[in-house]
């Protein structure tokens, strides 16, 4: 098992940006991300960082999310096992898409992608091993698998009809009794048990979309949580809302970005042979196959016209995570096919032909590896870890030189920087920190902030703030905005 000390050490120490920063901050201090909630990674967070009071909250949620991409490694292992009958095929499989480019970078820091990934394999997991042999035991493992992938990314809804239908054609006698279909019912309800982390702002006040924004929600707040619609919050730093992206419609425009981001996953030779496994899949087991295809195909169509992708990686994990099962089964069909061959024919030396091309494998992925281990992938983690020592210190450095009760302006993005210094460090001393438009960082909203006599600072400066008013810099990294006269 080298993928956990293996990810455990590649993961930052310390706060991230973006999603990144809002699952570090909202897990540790109990509140609900953005649409869908993301319950069970949040919710994981938030025990992990009240059980492990021996380190940095973020590092300790990033080693949360290091867990479940490990997971995802084990559960990709046993369903190329699975599906192959090789350990070597389904080892290295696992070892070509966890050192994977974007893999391994969303694996350092607490997001959604690992635990997409591991959501991804687990249901392949149980519908291989329902397809081989149905019985009630088996479908209720399916059952669970649904279930708890409705607990992450909205992306994992494009699975529901295939899996439907595979269980329908693959029915067993006694599918239809009570019983059986009471016990799947309660293993799918038992995988949804997660969203309890939700449900619990019903009763108790939470952070949403803020950690400025404690409130206690209603139900039609939380099924708009889950659908994305927008929340409106008001309070004394505005109207606030959790939304969406807003999506265009330019589908021919994503191509390339798929096409490159996919070649850098993997590259040619596995992608290839990914292609391979899947032709090998569909005709030993047709259904897992059509089913491999049509959450392939429906998620990547989804990603693809619904630009524009600000983190393309959020929907191509999944074609990723399939593209690795296909590949567990191309080597495994490739090893398969040496060994038959080797043993029809006739001269004694062709007995080296299994072996030498198992070797082959071997050194292919061992070569890959030390390429990623040594090229732009150990690279991209490096500064990965490195931009968040840094820009952790900066978010630092402003919430301990601003003055008490200060307002800062900043986008949402670096927002959680000072976020989580504020909230989770306790450097709080009356700060107020709203999101602005990166460009124009608020300025409509600059004199009502100073009229109330309330000290005004931005992340950056631009030509109207500097033509309106005095702009100050402050510790070397943001700015005072301060009258003319």
């Amino acid at each position: 098992m080298a993928l956990g000390p293996f990810y455990g050490l590649s993961a930052v120490t310390r706060v991230g940006g973006g999603d990144w920063g809002q699952f570090q901050t909202f897990g540790y201090m109990g509140g609900i991300a953005h649409p869908p909630g993301y319950p069970l990674i949040i919710g994981s967070i938030n025990l992990a960082t009240r059980v492990i009071r021996v380190d940095e909250p973020a590092h300790v949620a990033n080693l949360v999310n290091a867990t479940f991409a490990t997971a995802a490694g084990v559960a990709l292992f046993y369903a190329g096992w699975l599906l192959t009958r090789s350990r070597l095929a389904a080892a290295l499989a696992t070892v070509v898409f966890a050192t994977g480019y974007s893999i391994w970078a969303q694996a350092t820091q607490a997001g959604h992608i690992s635990v997409q990934t591991l959501l991804v394999f687990l249901l392949v997991l149980a519908l291989v091993a329902y397809d081989e042999r149905p019985s009630p035991t088996r479908l209720a493992a399916v059952a669970f698998a649904v279930g708890l992938s409705l607990t992450n990314h909205g992306l994992s809804v494009f699975m529901l009809p295939a899996t439907a239908l595979l269980v329908v054609i693959r029915r067993f006698p006694g599918i239809a009794r009570p019983r059986t279909l009471l016990t799947a019912g309660a293993a799918g309800l038992l995988g949804m048990t997660p969203w309890l982390y939700v449900l619990r702002g019903l009763l108790v006040p939470v952070p949403a979309n803020r950690p400025e924004t404690i409130q206690r929600l209603s139900i039609g707040d939380l099924w708009h949580l889950i659908v994305g619609k927008p929340i409106v919050v008001v309070n004394e730093s505005g109207v606030t809302s959790l939304s969406v992206d807003e999506r265009g419609t330019a589908l021919l425009a994503e191509w390339p970005s798929f096409a490159h981001d996919v070649l850098r996953e993997f590259g040619w030779f596995w992608i290839v042979l990914s292609l391979v496994g899947w032709l090998a899949v569909a005709l030993a087991r047709p259904r897992p196959a059509g089913w491999i295809a049509w959450t392939g195909l429906s998620t990547l169509w989804f990603a693809l016209a619904t630009p524009p992708l600000l983190d393309s990686d959020r929907y191509f994990s999944v074609v990723y995570a399939l593209l690795a099962v296909c590949l567990a089964s191309g080597i495994g069909a490739a090893l398969h096919g040496a060994a038959r061959l080797a043993a029809r024919l006739p001269t004694r030396h062709v007995g080296y032909l299994a072996p030498a091309v198992c070797l082959v494998f071997i050194l292919a992925t061992g070569l890959r590896v030390h390429q990623q281990l040594t090229g732009p992938a150990r690279i991209n983690v490096v500064r990965l870890r490195e931009n968040a020592a840094e820009q952790a210190e900066i978010g630092l450095r402003i919430v301990t030189t601003m003055e008490p009760g200060g307002v800062y302006f900043t986008n949402w993005t670096s927002s959680w920087y000072p976020r989580y210094a504020r909230h989770v460090l306790g450097f709080d001393r009356g700060l107020r920190i709203d999101t602005v438009d990166f460009w124009t960082m608020g300025i409509d909203r600059a004199d009502q902030v100073l009229a109330s006599g309330r000290r005004l600072y931005l992340q950056r400066s631009t030509p109207e703030y500097e033509e309106a008013f005095k702009l100050v810099k402050r510790a070397g990294v943001y700015y005072e905005v301060l009258p003319k006269s």
